[in-house]
């Protein structure tokens, strides 16, 4: 489990994250909403420490973040950046995926295997000698996830996985996170694509706003409160605002997208019968 413990922590004096207390555990499935600057992204941060807090604690399996190296960490903690990009430095994409476990000093046959079975989930195999530079944004994410995979962390923290994704794209993210869910994995995803993470079903929804936690729950309280998202400047799902506006009844759940379409369709079937007075 990661415990976030009050955690503070300031920007050039901007208060970034205010008292912020949340857990993760592992076979779960987290997504952090929030407009630009609510502090998702430097939460995710706090998770391996690359960030440490101003006060307060954050555990990665009871060990102090303030007490660990950030190599140390990211063993247990992988992150990928909103910007893949950045994180490249090696020359091929199997350099790059390898770089993690040889620092963690495997042998080469596991090194090697760890590679492959990364690119393989992934859907990079066969990009092994590409410059990774060369790679589409959708690729350069993918290798970026693979990089990180490939270091077998049991937490996985997303920023932004769904910027500049087509939605094929995104439905193989969605198929990868719950994957690695069934895993027993547990995956934390900094987002403002309500869409998707309604798509998603997450095991909770954490919305933030000016570095504070405001509220935390199952998706489909979270995405049914009104007010809560309108404080939070977020768009219900457009889904769940069509339901509205025809007063569809819905039970406390997360219908998929199907259903809801379904049911969408077939309440203004009934509406056209309505008013043409048949």
């Amino acid at each position: 489990m990661i415990e976030v413990e009050s955690v503070y922590y300031d920007y050039n004096g901007h208060r970034a994250l205010i008292d912020v207390s949340v857990s993760f555990k592992t076979g779960n499935i987290y997504v952090l909403m929030g407009e630009n600057g609510a502090g998702k992204s430097t939460l995710l941060k706090h998770l391996n420490g690359i960030l440490k807090p101003k006060s307060g604690r954050v555990l990665v399996e009871g060990v102090d973040t303030r007490e660990a190296t950030v190599a140390e960490l990211c063993r247990k903690v992988g992150l990928v950046f909103q910007n893949p990009e950045l994180q490249f430095f090696c020359e091929t994409v199997f350099k790059e995926v390898a770089f993690g476990p040889e620092n963690l000093g495997l042998d080469s046959a596991t090194v090697k295997s760890r590679v492959e079975n990364a690119l393989r989930v992934v859907g990079l195999t066969g990009f092994e000698e590409r410059v990774p530079w060369s790679l589409s944004g959708g690729e350069m994410r993918r290798l970026a996830l693979a990089s990180i995979l490939s270091m077998e962390p049991k937490y996985l923290a997303l920023d932004e996985p769904t910027v500049g994704q087509d939605r094929f794209s995104k439905e193989n993210l969605k198929a990868l996170i719950w994957r690695f869910k069934g895993m027993g994995k547990c995956v934390i995803i900094a987002t403002h694509d309500i869409e998707w993470v309604y798509d998603l079903k997450p095991d909770e929804i954490i919305l933030m706003s000016h570095g504070r936690i405001v509220a935390q729950g199952p998706p489909w309280e979270i995405l049914n409160d009104n007010e809560l998202l309108k404080r939070c400047n977020l768009v219900k799902p457009i889904l769940l605002t069509l339901c509205d506006s025809l007063k569809l009844p819905l039970k406390s759940s997360t219908p998929s997208v199907t259903e809801l379409a379904q049911k969408i369709r077939k309440r203004i079937g009934e509406e056209f019968v309505l008013s043409r007075g048949f």
